[in-house]
């Protein structure tokens, strides 16, 4: 309920100022063909089914989930919050599978947009900072079928649901990586990839999210999609979401309440968009 109560009046905020639904003022092609083409595109084939039928399935499971983890957990997750350790954000929750999913997954209206975005953007390297129970990587994962995949949890009951939630789909083309964001994510980025498309869903604190962003920044190109989740669920995730926004290698950022998309493209005029979804 409080989680609830904090984000009213933001997302009241967002539907008063949020446009653009259609495409309507865009004068931007590029995200005037996003907006039309990828946001208003309710289609649903054959694997996006089974993923929401997968998703659904999950949400429903009663199946004990006891953990310990670190970070600001996620927009709804708190609520599942026994108590804090010391001032290091260490939590230990005790819940089951389908209350992890409701109250910090992805939904299915903003999964079936991660799973199209993919697929709009073809990216070859994907990275997944917070796999959670797997849901997000599901779709991703869906969109994506020949893309490489790394997704990094810092908790192993999580990222051993995650696997199972993948493989019942058979997907072949996602690493799995269990360990702690702060000394993982630099190993992962000596690699000489560039990074196409980055989901950021790990530690929803200000400095966490600008750490990673900056570190991630690093092998970003004219085309990588990076993604922010739970932008507006404090005033710790608003202030990193404005930095990001605000930050002179971005061009394009979007704002759909939930979730926060920026570009890099060079040859697009530097706009901010609340575009309602």
């Amino acid at each position: 309920m409080f989680a609830s109560l904090k984000l009213a009046f933001p997302f009241l905020k967002y539907i008063i100022f949020a446009k653009h639904r259609k495409g309507h003022g865009v004068h931007s092609p590029f995200i005037f063909d996003l907006i039309t083409n990828v946001f208003n595109d309710k289609k649903t084939d054959d694997d996006l089914a089974q993923i929401f039928y997968l998703h659904h399935k999950y949400k429903q499971s009663k199946k004990a989930l006891v953990y310990t983890e670190r970070g600001a957990g996620s927009q709804r997750e708190t609520k599942s919050k026994l108590k804090s350790r010391n001032n290091q954000n260490i939590q230990r929750i005790s819940t089951t599978l389908g209350k992890t999913i409701r109250n910090s997954s992805v939904t299915k209206k903003y999964g079936g947009l991660m799973y199209r975005l993919v697929k709009y953007f073809n990216p070859e390297n994907i990275l997944e900072i917070g796999t959670s129970v797997g849901i997000s990587t599901l779709y991703i994962a869906g969109g994506a079928p020949k893309s490489n995949i790394i997704t990094i949890e810092g908790v192993k009951e999580k990222m051993q649901i995650a696997k199972k939630l993948t493989q019942e789909m058979q997907f072949q083309n996602i690493q799995f990586i269990c360990d702690d964001f702060d000394l993982i994510l630099p190993e992962i980025l000596k690699q000489n990839k560039p990074l196409d498309f980055v989901f950021f869903d790990g530690n929803h604190t200000h400095n966490a999210t600008i750490k990673y962003f900056n570190a991630c920044l690093k092998k970003a190109h004219n085309n990588s999609v990076f993604i922010f989740d739970d932008i507006h669920w404090s005033a710790d995730m608003k202030k990193a979401w404005n930095t990001i926004k605000n930050h002179p290698e971005i061009s394009v950022s979007i704002d759909i309440f939930q979730i926060g998309i920026i570009f890099f493209k060079t040859e697009i005029t530097k706009r901010h968009y609340v575009i309602k979804f």
